[in-house]
């Protein structure tokens, strides 16, 4: 579920008291004018009308004695729980789903009405298709892999991926294809896929180095966020990497606060998960060809269209191996 969908099903199911009480919130008192809407204190506040909640589709908050506003300038319900819980976005809407007996995962559009369901589909036939809008995140059973060996591999410890740190990220290996397994899972720690890796050092031409082995929405996953956020926040600086097994690599070195995006062309969920990590710096660190010309040079321009992808108020920065003499 998205943040509009839970933003709408509190609001139709009349659940702002609730989650306010929930938020430990006090002195929460209805007005009923011509904007209807909740006053409240913070929990560890004195001010009982501190807090003001709108009853409208978007649930738009006004803290009068804080700033709860996320990095978008979104001043509502999911930001107000982020602030009060000290929590991630992708966590508070998990909260908000646990409280009010919801599942995180599930698409709420066939429950809709069928001329709201026809509205949603227009709307989205607008939108650029680059970010597979119907590609869902779905959890997968965690006893998928217990399908898979429990083995190191000495192709990744080569590669600067020692045993302890293979385990750590949970590597396998599938037999029936002869591939290493790498689980891939969403912030909150779920398992949303696992990626096989063909284990052989040169790869034939008719080969995939890379397949799926479960299938995963992987322009939505930013892999590795769920055991770096803490890293990631404490140094206010986010490295964003391609592979997976460059998470790995950095982790080996004692670089935590990194994630993998699967590719060097960010999606519209990958920056928004990014750009609500709420940090002061975001790097990007995308292999050494990539948008390399044929004089070696690096082209700029595709960097400038990465950069633009997120908001103006997000700092960015861009570490390119020039001359291809860091990443050996």
């Amino acid at each position: 579920m998205n943040a509009q969908d839970i933003k709408e099903y509190i609001y139709n199911n009349n659940k702002v008291k609730y989650i306010l009480i929930e938020l430990n919130m006090h002195h929460i008192k209805l007005h009923r004018t011509n904007k209807t809407y909740y006053s409240c204190g913070m929990p560890d506040g004195d001010n009982i009308n501190s807090t003001i909640i709108y009853l409208n589709e978007y649930l738009n908050v006004v803290a009068y004695t804080r700033d709860i506003k996320d990095r978008y300038g979104n001043s509502d319900i999911i930001a107000l729980i982020c602030f009060i819980k000290k929590i991630y976005f992708s966590q508070a809407l998990n909260w908000i789903c646990k409280k009010l007996g919801l599942d995180y995962y599930k698409d709420t559009t066939i429950e809709l009405p069928k001329s709201l369901q026809i509205t949603k589909m227009l709307l989205s036939m607008t939108i650029s298709n680059q970010d597979t809008e119907n590609e869902k995140i779905k959890p997968i059973n965690e006893k998928v892999l217990t399908y898979y060996k429990n083995y190191v591999n000495d192709l990744f410890k080569k590669d600067g991926i020692d045993y302890i740190t293979q385990q750590y990220f949970e590597v396998g290996y599938d037999d029936q294809t002869d591939r290493i397994t790498i689980p891939i899972r969403d912030e909150l720690g779920t398992l949303v896929g696992v990626k096989g890796r063909l284990l052989k050092k040169d790869i034939d031409k008719e080969e995939q180095k890379y397949i799926y082995l479960e299938p995963c929405a992987k322009t939505k996953i930013c892999y590795g966020l769920n055991l770096s956020l803490q890293f990631i926040q404490e140094k206010q600086e986010a490295i964003i990497v391609e592979a997976e097994k460059s998470v790995m690599k950095l982790w080996q070195q004692g670089i935590f606060n990194c994630v993998a995006i699967g590719g060097h062309d960010l999606s519209k969920i990958q920056v928004e998960k990014i750009t609500r990590l709420a940090v002061k710096e975001v790097i990007l660190c995308y292999d050494e060809d990539v948008a390399r010309l044929e004089n070696n040079k690096i082209d700029l321009t595709y960097y400038k269209e990465e950069i633009n992808k997120f908001i103006p108020q997000q700092n960015i920065s861009i570490m390119v191996d020039i001359n291809k003499s860091i990443l050996s």
